[in-house]
């Protein structure tokens, strides 16, 4: 099941969106919680170091995606569309795609072929989350208007990604040699997400998400965390809602089976800048 495992490799190298969805940054008159703004579009970017390490099949060789590798950090850009459905429950849309390329620095198997040093490898993600988010608890009232209001939702969603792997390059000989793998897979998660006003304008976030697979003779374990705080930069206006959000955002998981073996990491700082209406 060498496919089954890229597949996951490949789909999880980009995880989830930042956070499900949001209940809303401002309460309304008397401390009460304002449904009122129930679309959010949000544009946001990652810049991401990739870390972790790579073997496909029991011949093949450990990549340390790190070091054997030249990847460097890349800014990644997509959007989410989130939309509440009621005071209990709200959908997301998200999508991003994701690609690093660089050279190895040393001779690997892959796919059951051995390329000298210096061949090209390059991973390519485009994928897409569709999510449910329900509320668990909240703060109806606040002792003033504008602070101490809270939110805490579970979300399930599925992940839908299409992924490609590729290494090209020469062999001992100096004969072309290329490889590589493409496939679709959708991937459920569970997650909390969770948010709380600290002063008027202001609002720290956070979330995390859970991956458990166990299929065709393979353990996946997946976990993907952000914490942000999302300030409003139109705090006077009536109509759209438009907020800047700073963050930081980490993912890990591990995956064994059957003589394949990755454990990936990706981390960094995020911006986004999406608006309410």
């Amino acid at each position: 099941m060498r496919k089954f495992a890229l597949t996951l490799i490949a789909a999880l190298l980009l995880p989830a969106s930042v956070s499900a969805w949001d209940r809303s940054y401002q309460p309304a008159n008397n401390g009460k919680m304002n449904f009122n703004k129930v679309t959010s579009i949000e544009v946001l970017g990652w810049k991401s170091d990739l870390d972790g390490k790579v073997r496909v099949e029991n011949t093949g060789t450990e990549i340390d995606l790190d070091n054997d590798v030249s990847f460097d950090s890349e800014n990644r850009f997509g959007f989410r569309i989130t939309h509440v459905l009621s005071e209990k429950s709200a959908l997301e849309l998200s999508y991003m795609k994701h690609d690093h390329s660089g050279n190895l620095v040393k001779s690997v198997t892959f796919d059951n072929k051995t390329f000298k040093a210096n061949a090209h490898m390059s991973l390519e993600n485009s994928w897409f989350d569709l999510a449910w988010a329900y509320n668990l608890a909240r703060s109806n009232n606040v002792a003033k208007d504008g602070h101490d209001a809270f939110y805490l939702d579970g979300m399930f969603g599925i992940k839908f990604s299409n992924s490609d792997i590729s290494v090209s390059g020469v062999d001992a000989l100096n004969a072309r040699l290329e490889a590589g793998w493409s496939e679709s897979y959708p991937l459920p998660y569970l997650g909390l997400n969770a948010g709380t006003q600290v002063s008027d304008n202001l609002w720290l976030k956070g979330s995390f998400k859970l991956i458990k697979v166990n299929a065709g003779g393979y353990d996946a374990l997946h976990n993907d965390y952000n914490l942000n705080a999302a300030f409003r930069v139109n705090p006077n206006s009536k109509d759209t809602e438009w907020y800047i959000d700073l963050g930081y955002r980490g993912v890990k998981y591990d995956l064994e089976g059957e003589g394949d073996k990755a454990e990936i990491k990706y981390s960094g700082p995020t911006l986004g800048v999406f608006a309410r209406f």
